[in-house]
């Protein structure tokens, strides 16, 4: 790659949420930001031009902007309707570095080919993206039938009381079993001989006018019959849905929607791969969020290499934009995602800056990098819970390393403790692995590599008992493995931390307070340290802690 690329800068803004930017840079380097993570940081924020102004605010970006390869979308009118499922698809096809394959858009809704859209199915090699079939239609504002409102519906009836809760509905589902709500969920959605899925729209209307369609967008409620169905799913409960108040019937509910979801997408991938064939899946769309059911697909599906792009969601669409531009293009740009590692790039004066405005509440060191690595290990094997912030920030939701609380997952209240004290979020939510891919084997029935925590994939039975902070409760975890060269410092401190504790495994979840999105810059990093129950940060090459806490001993911490 030459240094005499075009600049290319691209932003979107969906028809649904999540705006973002993704800019290629003249060497060939890519950078996505989601909106999200800047600005107001408001989670789902659907303004690109947030993402647009810090990237242009950065010294390592500003000459990038205002060219002829500058075309950012001022949405200031409304929400760009446009290519959703193209750029989803997109993103996924030139995300996987396959040379074709099969890609299969699943998400709430979005524009493709001029109606909205909730499923699309797509062709993809040498020549380019082409749409094979579109499911969930409509010419209307709302595809009650897709299969991502579907599951925000059943998040709704088990009693999830705000939007994009759908990790939320995923992790209590495996504390629900086959109920009476099983077969109510199965009259109302499912799948066909063929691949083909039904969802029943009224169900979705009732259940959305009633919960977060009203509290959210003022929905009137529905008309008589759709409200019927309504009453008959609350007559079944033993108490009426409360938000936020996850009880039995909460956890079988969420089990019957997870359940119904997965027999769904495996008929969807087998109709795939018989419409378009070939041996490789390509994923997209917010609900390939799903890790379970991915793994499902892994598992049970007919192809034999599935990938899932790191930012599923509406966060990858600027990203799927730009990839498309590159490659209709012809630009020689690898665009594989090795890793998820596209945010923009802060320099060691921006950390010396933060630390220097938050100067009256912490003090820092600055080890060595080996003798920070050494240190964030002792203190992790004695107990501590670490805020980890390193160089580029991860696209997409999950926390893979470099936007991470990170603890010891040997210890059985460690879960406890970083979903109630740190994070302040549900009991029953999951973290997850991460581990050295070399050794990912010894403890996960895993045959190949997950860089980006896309399955959740079963702890082997005999080291349950080891790693009990990140084991689900039906004994699963979505694992996220680590190569070297994907992430030198991360490898060194799981190595390190083994050395320790005898596990090359770290308890891994976002770092970022409740209903906030992850942190992006070292300003965010120093705050959300200063605000959650966290022993120490590791901020670049500088260890954080508290002023008048006895953090800046060492790793005697807790125990």
């Amino acid at each position: 790659m030459g240094p005499d690329l075009p600049a290319l800068v691209h932003t979107h803004a969906s028809s649904w949420h999540d705006g973002g930017a993704a800019v290629l840079e003249p060497g060939g380097g890519i950078t996505a930001l989601a909106s999200e993570r800047v600005g107001e940081r408001r989670k789902h924020c659907w303004d690109s031009r947030v993402a647009y102004r810090h990237l242009r605010s950065l010294p390592a970006y500003r000459e990038l902007f205002g060219g002829p390869g500058d075309r950012s979308v001022d949405n200031s009118g409304g929400l760009v309707r446009e290519g959703h499922h193209l750029y989803h698809a997109a993103s996924a096809f030139y995300g996987s570095g396959f040379p074709d394959a099969a890609v299969l858009v699943v998400d709430g809704q979005g524009d493709c080919g001029g109606l909205l859209t909730g499923t699309s199915l797509w062709r993809a090699g040498p020549d380019g993206l082409e749409p094979v079939e579109r499911l969930s239609t409509t010419d209307g504002d709302f595809a009650a039938d897709s299969l991502g409102h579907f599951y925000t519906a059943i998040g709704a009836l088990a009693g999830a009381g705000r939007m994009h809760e759908e990790g939320t509905t995923m992790a209590l589902a495996a504390y629900g079993r086959p109920s009476r709500f099983t077969a109510m969920v199965r009259e109302w959605a499912g799948t066909g001989p063929d691949g083909a899925y039904r969802v029943d729209p009224r169900v979705t209307r009732a259940v959305l006018a009633n919960t977060m369609g009203r509290w959210y967008f003022g929905w009137p409620a529905p008309a008589p019959r759709e409200q019927a169905l309504w009453d008959a799913f609350a007559a079944a409960r033993g108490r009426p849905v409360a938000a936020g108040r996850f009880g039995r019937d909460d956890m079988d509910i969420a089990h019957a929607g997870q359940a119904v979801l997965e027999e769904i997408l495996l008929g969807l991938v087998r109709r795939a791969h018989r419409l378009v064939g070939g041996g490789r899946l390509c994923l997209a769309g917010g609900v390939a969020l799903n890790c379970v059911a991915n793994a499902r697909i892994v598992r049970e599906g007919p192809f034999g290499a599935v990938f899932v792009v790191p930012a599923p969601g509406d966060d990858g669409q600027a990203l799927g934009k730009l990839m498309l531009e590159v490659h209709r293009r012809g630009l020689p740009v690898d665009t594989a995602l090795r890793t998820a590692y596209l945010g923009p790039r802060y320099g060691p004066e921006a950390v010396g800056a933060a630390l220097g405005r938050f100067a009256d509440r912490v003090r820092h060191t600055r080890p060595t990098g080996a003798a920070l690595v050494e240190e964030a290990a002792e203190r992790l094997a004695a107990g501590q819970v670490l805020g980890w912030w390193q160089g580029r920030s991860e696209l997409g939701p999950r926390a893979l390393g470099h936007r991470s609380i990170l603890a010891d997952p040997r210890r059985p209240g460690m879960r406890e403790r970083v979903n109630g004290a740190v994070k302040r979020r549900e009991w029953f939510r999951p973290p997850a692995p991460m581990v050295l891919q070399e050794r990912a084997a010894d403890f996960f029935d895993l045959d190949r590599p997950t860089p980006f925590m896309e399955l959740a994939v079963p702890v082997r039975p005999e080291r349950r008992a080891l790693i009990p902070a990140v084991t689900h409760t039906d004994g699963s975890a979505r694992v996220q493995t680590l190569r070297r060269d994907q992430d030198e410092r991360c490898h060194l401190l799981l190595r390190r931390f083994d050395a320790h504790a005898g596990v090359p495994v770290l308890l891994n979840t976002s770092f970022n307070r409740r209903h906030e999105p992850l942190v992006e810059t070292p300003d965010d990093a120093c705050r959300a340290f200063l605000a959650m129950d966290l022993d120490a940060l590791v901020l670049g090459d500088r260890l954080v802690v508290r002023r008048g806490r006895g953090g800046e001993a060492g790793a005697a911490g807790r125990r």
